[in-house]
């Protein structure tokens, strides 16, 4: 009998703790009310919310199913009880404008939203409709209406997360041309994105006049004068493809911290990423080539990838983390074929990237010279020299270029001069890729300077002189001249006429003769290009 005391005693306190309540009454109490004498007796409970336009807003309506005034409960269920919410009474807004509405709604303390529509059977700035809801509806405690405003003008489209390219096109296609960027600094997020209206919110009326303001992200870098870069870009033979980046800054730069982007034949969104790897340092490169790439390539490479497998009308960018690129190879939409089947390197003054494409920041090399890859800045050969080993050749052959030394034996202008042997009469020479002005049967602008300064190189009979066919464009033309390249002294003279603006470059990328690694026509476009800068001749 002594260890059965001890359990009787815990049999009594169990029942005790376990004891069965009766529910209260709880009619026309307040939700706090009711929750007090809940507590009061113990009763576990939860409280739901229901619409009851019977009873006041916010007292007790009624126990869950199944429970009621007087039932017992025990200290472990938990009983619903039900608080009317019973909301407000819409009112009737047709034809109110947009300022009565707000009056009335707010009287009512009422939580709303405006929206705005087209609605051309009413007023601008007129109440348009409801959403959801009808006039006279009961609006539920604490939810928000919608209320439509007629405009019949344009509305503020939502930009989130629009670049300023994608931006000007949403504009344009809400009819809104009175907007103006201003730039909000901010390197968390990408450069050119949207950061908001100023003192205007989305999806409300366009003003009809003034300027809208449209906020940008700007990262602070972009305008640094020194950046990482692409240094190098090769659109190689077959599927060698490769890029180099330089990093000119004092400090070393974890690659972790950019990638390259492509696009695709004129995409806007983004093709292909590739995450950089690894430190590189003050003056350092970092060669990427595509995975299949020749052995000599892989031999130049830092980092390798299947993705890097571009062609000549693919965009291709140095992004930083925040996904702003700081540097581009061509401007995104792009589809021409520019960059191409040659090897480019970045002129040795280029020390950033840009973000509008700059071909003339870049020269071009034969396809195969992948030597210079490694090293930056490289060192642009300011000219070329004769190849002597074409005299070993047969004139006008299909194959290879044929040279023949010759004598001046006439000048008929800029462009053409008879030779011996061979050259004379109907055979006369007719420079390649140079068309002077002409001196007869009419003289025209800079006909005469341009004999003239052809006469000065091929009058002089102490010089050598040399003629060269070109096996891309044929030895000869429709009437029966020779055409060819003119060599003075070991200078070309089709080059010179050009370079000092007696002529535009009419070498067409057909020729593949090559001069210090570079195609001969891209030297006839240098020399157009300094004739260009400098105001020569025909340029003047």
């Amino acid at each position: 009998m002594r260890k059965l005391i001890p359990m009787v005693l815990l049999i009594l306190l169990l029942t005790a703790c376990s004891k069965d309540v009766l529910l209260p009454n709880l009619s026309g109490m307040t939700e706090e009310e009711a929750i007090t004498e809940l507590a009061e007796l113990n009763i576990e409970y939860e409280v739901l919310y229901e619409l009851d336009v019977t009873v006041p807003h916010g007292e007790f309506i009624r126990y869950e199913s199944g429970y009621s005034v007087g039932k017992k409960v025990t200290s472990s269920d938990v009983i619903m009880i039900y608080i009317a919410n019973n909301g407000t009474l819409l009112p009737t807004l047709a034809d109110k404008t947009e300022e009565e509405v707000i009056t009335i709604l707010s009287g009512l303390e009422i939580e709303f939203d405006l929206l705005y529509e087209f609605n051309f059977a009413k007023e601008d700035y007129d109440f348009s409709r409801y959403l959801n809801f009808e006039a006279g509806d009961l609006l539920p405690y604490g939810e928000e209406v919608k209320v439509y405003i007629t405009w019949n003008g344009s509305i503020l489209p939502d930009l989130t997360n629009l670049l300023k390219r994608e931006i000007e096109a949403a504009l344009e296609y809400e009819f809104i041309q009175n907007y103006a960027f201003e730039y909000i600094e901010n390197d968390e997020y990408q450069e050119d994105l949207f950061a908001g209206y100023k003192n205007l919110e989305i999806g409300h009326p366009a003003p009809e006049t003034g300027i809208i303001t449209v906020y940008l992200y700007k990262n602070s870098f972009t305008d640094d004068s020194e950046t990482l870069f692409i240094s190098k870009y090769l659109s190689g033979e077959g599927v060698n493809r490769a890029i180099e980046i330089y990093n000119p800054l004092d400090t070393t730069v974890d690659l972790a911290d950019y990638h390259i982007a492509l696009f695709m034949n004129g995409s806007y969104e983004v093709t292909h990423r590739i995450q950089l790897t690894g430190l590189l340092e003050s003056q350092g490169t970092h060669v990427l080539i595509y995975r299949g790439s020749t052995q000599s390539l892989k031999d130049k490479a830092n980092q390798e990838s299947s993705l890097l497998l571009f062609d000549g009308n693919d965009v291709v960018q140095l992004r930083y983390k925040n996904d702003t690129f700081i540097d581009t190879i061509y401007d995104l939409g792009n589809m021409l074929f520019v960059m191409w089947n040659e090897m480019y390197i970045r002129n040795e003054n280029v020390t950033h990237g840009v973000r509008t494409f700059n071909l003339s920041q870049w020269d071009a090399y034969i396809p195969g010279y992948i030597t210079p890859f490694g090293t930056h800045p490289f060192a642009k050969p300011e000219t070329f020299e004769i190849n002597l080993s074409y005299l070993n050749n047969m004139w006008g052959g299909t194959s290879v270029s044929g040279m023949v030394q010759v004598t001046v034996t006439g000048i008929n202008d800029g462009d053409t001069a008879s030779f011996s042997p061979g050259f004379e009469g109907n055979a006369r020479m007719r420079f390649l890729g140079v068309d002077t002005p002409e001196t007869y049967p009419d003289v025209d602008p800079w006909g005469l300077e341009a004999k003239a300064f052809t006469t000065s190189y091929l009058s002089n009979s102490s010089n050598t002189f040399y003629v060269q066919s070109d096996p891309y464009l044929g030895a000869t033309e429709t009437y029966g001249r020779s055409l060819g390249y003119v060599w003075v002294n070991g200078e070309m003279l089709n080059y010179l006429l050009i370079k000092n603006g007696f002529s535009w470059n009419y070498l067409s990328s057909d020729t593949k003769l090559v001069y210090n690694n570079r195609y001969l026509y891209r030297w006839f476009q240098d020399a157009q290009k300094y004739a260009q800068d400098n105001n020569l001749g025909l340029h003047s």
